[in-house]
């Protein structure tokens, strides 16, 4: 029996996303730029044995996956860490990942990557440049999260306190979120081909 691999992707909205952009970025160009890095994310881990799931109550982002057929998980729960332990205690896996959505450089080859070393880690876990953690996974199953400010850290010392081996990734395909301007700056100087046909 092939064993299945859970990809859980929250996404807050689509009202006012990366709203850190805001300076450089209309509303209109951020909804749009964050659409297109959710299809990128799916297209890069779809895979017979792979299970994607958006994390999301708001209706914008679930109408917006029903017309690309993404399945959604929305929690009665309040918060993105609520969230995405209704969602893990709720769906059947054997391996998982939580996916932030706006890591732009994730494509096919580092997605069929990212999912081996899952399989064969008890947790493998990314930081971002402000100690969050974009991708997060493994065998082990976790009933505890902590996004939010420093969430690395707090993840790593969870994962300590259970004995848990933990492997720590750092390439930039996996690290790398378009969170702020500087951010946007950098991207542009080295767009990947999914960027291609968005107009912003």
């Amino acid at each position: 029996m092939t064993k299945k691999f859970l990809i859980a992707i929250p996404v807050r909205d689509f009202v006012n996303p990366m709203s850190r952009l805001d300076k450089i970025l209309s509303t209109s160009k951020r909804i749009e730029l964050s659409k297109a890095m959710l299809l990128n994310i799916v297209e890069s881990f779809k895979d017979d044995h792979v299970e994607i799931v958006c994390v999301s109550s708001d209706a914008l982002v679930k109408e917006f996956c029903n017309q690309n057929n993404i399945k959604v998980f929305s929690s009665t729960k309040i918060g993105i860490n609520e969230e995405l332990e209704d969602a893990l205690n709720s769906i059947d896996y054997d391996f998982w990942t939580i996916c932030h959505a706006d890591l732009p450089y994730i494509n096919k080859f580092f997605a069929n990557e990212w999912v081996n070393q899952c399989k064969q880690s008890d947790i493998i876990i990314c930081s971002s440049k402000d100690n969050g953690t974009p991708l997060l996974g493994g065998n082990k199953k976790v009933h505890h999260l902590y996004y939010g400010k420093n969430s690395f850290k707090k993840h790593i010392k969870m994962f300590q306190e259970k004995n848990l081996d933990i492997k720590k990734s750092f390439n930039k395909e996996f690290c790398f979120e378009i969170d702020d301007e500087d951010d946007f700056l950098e991207f542009q100087k080295n767009t990947p081909r999914w960027f291609k046909g968005v107009s912003i």
